[in-house]
């Protein structure tokens, strides 16, 4: 490698920790690494419920995660399970204990899920639930975080103080004692469309830069190793009982709303879904550290061989 080769591996050995991650809804600026893009249109809305694409990195002991797009001021649920490796994941979800599960009762969301089924090699380990809406007469956003599994819960109410967007940093109680920061710009009017069912447009997916962002201490995940971490979102009704068809990883087109016996059908569960039953994984993975330099060296190497 000559001198000129490795300047360059130097200036890409920098450049992942160049970008610092704000958490406030964008994705601009923050280096972050595009994990999954969404392949069906939104059967909850054009720019009321979509997910466009997922991003992730991992900086300073710290996951972050950005989904862009949208989420519905009604209390419509988007819903973000993580699979840390870890013992006592959960492929199939159970109720809460008090059904005679092992999860929390919180928000009601596992016994509406109890039965319900991740891909072959996806088990959860915590939960995160976002939404926002107007509460006789209040604005606001409320967030829950879970160790799925068990009854390790805890809410944050209003966690912007009066209003359906912001950002705000060190949320913390029960799983989240290091803080989790969370943020959400509801400023997209693009992206998807919303069909209900037909093939999304990637390159219009990707174009969206805004929507929900999080941030979360590795410790507080059980301090996993980065290469193991997968996560899969999904938008769900205001009651965790109607399942639409943005997931990310996506679903296969053409798709709409899985409601709740997979065919968009209402019957008070999610239960009975089955992820197996769709073609492909409706997860992603995270990036390790030094990942995209190590694909700018490939690309470096390769430019040198071509001289």
């Amino acid at each position: 490698m000559n001198a000129r080769l490795l300047a360059a591996a130097a200036v890409l050995g920098l450049s992942a920790s160049a970008f610092a991650v704000t958490v406030d809804g964008s994705t601009v600026g923050d280096g972050y690494s595009l994990r999954a893009t969404q392949t069906v249109q939104t059967g909850f809305g054009d720019n009321a419920s979509e997910l466009n694409a997922a991003y992730a990195r991992v900086e300073g002991g710290r996951l972050y995660v950005a989904l862009t797009g949208n989420i519905e001021g009604n209390f419509n649920k988007l819903n973000v399970f993580i699979h840390t490796g870890a013992a006592g994941g959960e492929n199939v979800i159970t109720a809460s204990s008090g059904s005679g599960g092992n999860n929390t009762g919180d928000d009601g969301w596992a016994d509406k899920y109890a039965g319900f089924t991740f891909d072959s090699n996806f088990s959860a380990n915590y939960m995160l639930i976002f939404r926002r809406g107007n509460d006789f007469g209040a604005d606001k956003f409320d967030v829950n975080i879970a160790q799925v599994g068990t009854t390790n819960s805890w809410g944050f109410t209003d966690v912007f103080g009066g209003t359906q967007e912001g950002s705000v940093s060190g949320l913390t109680g029960g799983v989240a004692a290091n803080g989790l920061d969370v943020a959400y710009n509801n400023a997209n009017v693009a992206g998807i469309g919303g069909d209900g069912s037909s093939a999304a447009d990637p390159v219009a997916a990707q174009a969206v830069t805004t929507g929900l962002e999080f941030s979360i201490a590795l410790a507080d995940l059980g301090s996993p190793n980065i290469g193991d971490i997968k996560i899969s979102a999904m938008v769900n009704g205001g009651s965790h009982d109607y399942l639409s068809n943005q997931f990310l990883g996506g679903l296969p087109a053409p798709q709409g709303n899985l409601g709740g016996d997979g065919a968009g059908g209402y019957n008070g569960t999610v239960g009975d879904i089955d992820l197996n039953n769709y073609a492909g994984d409706q997860w992603f993975d995270v990036p390790t550290p030094g990942a995209v330099t190590l694909l700018g060296l490939a690309g470096l190497a390769g430019i040198r061989r071509r001289r």
